[in-house]
């Protein structure tokens, strides 16, 4: 095998995100097959003019499709809550973005490119959308620009440095998005790939990839539908391989957390409020009691997954969580997987939440629940194995340092693609009886509230 792919995208286009998102969790895995890839900042408004093609939304039957199609799109590669800006037009000519781009990939290591370009997207497609044509927005996307880590990407001085050094990317903007051209490119992303013996071929579009890798000889699952749970008249062989890939269905991950209207979660490593047993009561009762369809299972136990940082605040003499699996997500952690067969009172330790899940799964757990902080809240966001949040509505505001990364409204409406569901609903999934209105505890109003993410943003139960 080996090869490389090079994807030509630009920062105002929404599938050109949809396709760097799929790319990136998988590059340790095509660089272990020998194929290397090379994301290209190209200028889409420069391939349509070259290539004389049309922008998607002057066609009308074409833009209705695509409005549903990139909600499809995003939910696919985790990145649900993205939507189209009102004032798109004036934010689409993304010279000066990609100028800056450019000039990190050449002058900055390869994580930090990547880094940045993550966050670009992610500025341009999430509202409040900010327009990155604007020198001082611009100037304040890279400033603030953290890593995985939360630390600063740039420093002042880094910054004024790129921001004088676009100038000299001019030519190099123009030159990669000539060469997309060259390379058969009408839009954007257009991806070339080629294998190890030397043949390239093209590819339009952000959901390509079977054929790509096809084309490269690298292994991977396409689309495979799988057997009912229950196959009447079938072989008990039949039956069998329908339950275990029953059994091995993805799992569903429930983010748990308590949050002031503006999503504020934190002050200095702990929380604001003090005082509300009752709400920590109802936390420990939640993420401990089973599902219906689990509690008669012999051994059978929830997970609640947790940063490092989490962990370290829970009081010594609570931790672990008693009659949970509970899983630390730490850099420290051993590479090797731990064995499932450790004992709950034991805490696992792993170095990703993609692993923690993986242990979870292999662990056969009944639910499992993400309870912070505010990165490991923001990783599970991206995440397609997330399904609902169960929130704590604290009603007053207070002086908050860290928030969680998805605004969820007071009534019944959040950011696109997750839908409050009721009272009933709440208590019927939790066990729990929930007071109409709220609560009050040590003068803090609170509401406990179950939202879950919805298919194209509509109702998922339609």
């Amino acid at each position: 095998m080996g090869g490389r792919i090079d994807c030509y995208l630009d920062i105002a286009s929404f599938y050109s995100y949809v396709a760097f998102a799929d790319l990136v969790p998988n590059l340790d895995k095509l660089q272990a097959h020998g194929v290397h890839v090379e994301f290209h900042p190209v200028l889409i408004a420069g391939i349509n003019n070259l290539s004389g093609n049309k922008p998607p939304w002057v066609i009308k039957a074409k833009a209705k499709y695509l409005s549903g199609d990139s909600k499809r799109a995003a939910e696919r590669v985790g990145r649900s809550g993205l939507a189209f800006p009102r004032d798109f037009m004036s934010m689409a000519l993304t010279t000066s973005p990609l100028r800056a781009l450019h000039y990190i990939k050449a002058n900055y290591p390869r994580a930090t490119f990547l880094a940045t370009m993550e966050i670009m997207f992610k500025k341009f497609w999430t509202p409040p959308h900010v327009n990155l044509t604007q020198d001082d927005k611009l100037t304040a996307v890279l400033a603030e620009a953290v890593d995985g880590s939360g630390k600063l990407l740039f420093t002042a001085d880094d910054v004024s440095r790129i921001m004088a050094g676009r100038e000299g990317m001019k030519d190099a903007v123009k030159a990669e998005t000539q060469k997309a051209v060259d390379l058969g490119a009408f839009g954007a992303p257009w991806i070339w790939a080629t294998n190890a013996k030397g043949e390239g071929a093209s590819f339009f579009g952000s959901d390509r990839f079977n054929h790509i890798y096809a084309h490269l000889g690298i292994p991977f699952h396409d689309v495979t539908i799988l057997p009912p749970s229950k196959l009447e008249g079938k072989s008990t062989a039949d039956k069998s391989t329908s339950e275990a890939a029953t059994a091995m269905q993805p799992l569903e991950l429930t983010l748990i957390v308590a949050a002031t209207r503006n999503m504020g979660i934190g002050l200095n490593g702990s929380m604001p409020w003090t005082g509300l047993r009752r709400e920590m009561r109802y936390f420990a009762r939640v993420t401990t009691r089973l599902p219906p369809q689990a509690a008669q299972t012999p051994g059978a136990v929830n997970a609640v997954i947790m940063g490092r940082k989490t962990w370290d605040s829970i009081p010594p003499k609570f931790r672990p969580l008693k009659n949970r699996l509970n899983i630390i997500v730490t850099r420290s952690a051993p590479t090797a997987a731990p064995s499932p067969s450790i004992s709950i009172t034991e805490p696992i330790r792993v170095s990703s939440l993609e692993q923690a899940l993986k242990y979870a799964q292999a662990r056969a757990v009944a639910r499992v629940f993400v309870m912070g902080g505010a990165q490991i809240y923001e990783a599970a966001l991206r995440l397609p194995e997330t399904r609902r949040v169960l929130l704590t509505r604290i009603e007053q505001e207070f002086e908050c340092d860290t928030f969680f990364n998805l605004h969820l409204g007071g009534g019944d409406t959040g950011t696109e693609g997750w839908t409050r569901r009721s009272r009933q609903e709440l208590e019927e999934w939790t066990g729990e009886q929930v007071a109409e209105g709220g609560e009050e505890e040590a003068g803090t109003k609170y509401e406990f509230q179950m939202w879950e993410k919805t298919a194209d943003g509509e109702d998922s139960r339609s």
